[in-house]
């Protein structure tokens, strides 16, 4: 994408500035009124978390991130755009994040099919990038970052939520497709293809990830061979399908002990592991930490956040 940095900006410190006066401290903010649209603002330099990323695309209004996917590291900032085309497990850390210079980021969940539309009434993007991956990064330009403002703008007139909401999001949609982030975004939504095949092997995994993993059986879903439907799953997710199956029961079981309560071995059965033992050792190789352990610490962080947060506006 092309750059006028000058008004680019301008536009940014525009966004910073909503940014900031709608997120006071870290954590993130869904905008009343557009679900796709969600807010965030980090404040913990080098702290390391791990989620299981959607199709969006994240606007990097300030600071720095790497993104780790399958062992390939991913470092973006300022300016830049990622847009992520299938779901996929992700771990990751704000590399210049503080309370005085937060990580800042608009991320807007992608409408599958707005996309499909999109793309049927647009003309091929001709490109030399053959890459497959879910994850891509690339620099806005100030038409994409400008809709992207006047998207967020809205937190400053809900009434006009109803009816430029959504015509912004198709701006928005439309504008990505046809840059060299578009490209990808194409292939995993096309009606045929390599890509689109991975998009469906993976909406399969999210839909059936308690079941054992067959990969010949994930294979013929999609029509492939099991060799060249191994290959073309790690390009796309830089993993291998039982890499990606248990990382994403090992996130959903971390989301159940966070957002539902449960406790280590009620999440372990949940997401279909039939051994605790087992499911404790590949949740610490994960996440670094045993369940209660891992989930208690996160608690405990959250409470100290809270804590600072009062400390900062009574002596502020």
């Amino acid at each position: 994408m092309g750059t006028d940095v000058s008004y680019l900006e301008l536009i940014n410190e525009r966004l910073k500035s909503l940014l900031l006066k709608h997120l006071p401290r870290a954590g993130m903010l869904k905008v009343p009124g557009i679900d796709s649209l969600t807010l965030i603002r980090r404040e913990e330099e080098n702290n390391e978390g791990q989620s299981l990323l959607v199709p969006s695309l994240g606007f990097v209004v300030q600071g720095q991130k790497r993104t780790f996917i399958g062992g390939k590291e991913y470092a973006y900032g300022k300016y830049h755009c990622v847009a992520v085309g299938v779901d996929v497990p992700t771990s990751f850390c704000a590399v210049r994040a503080t309370h005085a210079e937060p990580f800042l980021v608009v991320s807007l969940a992608l409408d599958r099919f707005l996309l499909s539309e999109l793309i049927a009434q647009m003309p091929a993007v001709e490109s030399s990038d053959n890459s497959d991956s879910a994850f891509n990064v690339g620099l806005v330009d100030e038409e994409v970052l400008g809709a992207v403002m006047r998207l967020v703008q809205l937190l400053e007139h809900p009434e006009q939520v109803p009816v430029l909401a959504p015509m912004l999001i198709r701006e928005i949609h439309y504008r990505v497709l046809m840059t060299e982030l578009g490209v990808s975004l194409r292939r995993f939504n096309a009606k045929t293809g390599a890509s689109s095949q991975m998009s469906k092997a993976i909406a399969w995994l999210r839909e059936n990830y308690r079941r054992p993993l067959s990969v010949p059986e994930l294979a013929d879903v999609v029509h492939m061979g099991v060799s060249t439907f191994h290959r073309h799953f790690k390009e796309v997710t830089n993993m291998t399908p039982l890499q990606f199956h248990k990382q994403l029961r090992l996130h959903e079981a971390k989301r159940l002990m966070i957002a539902e309560q449960l406790d280590a071995t009620s999440a372990c059965y949940a997401v279909g592991y039939e051994s605790p033992s087992q499911f404790n050792r590949e949740y610490k190789r994960q996440f670094g930490e045993p369940p209660y352990r891992d989930i208690k610490r996160r608690k405990d962080r959250e409470v100290d956040a809270e804590a600072v947060h009062q400390s900062r506006e009574t002596f502020s």
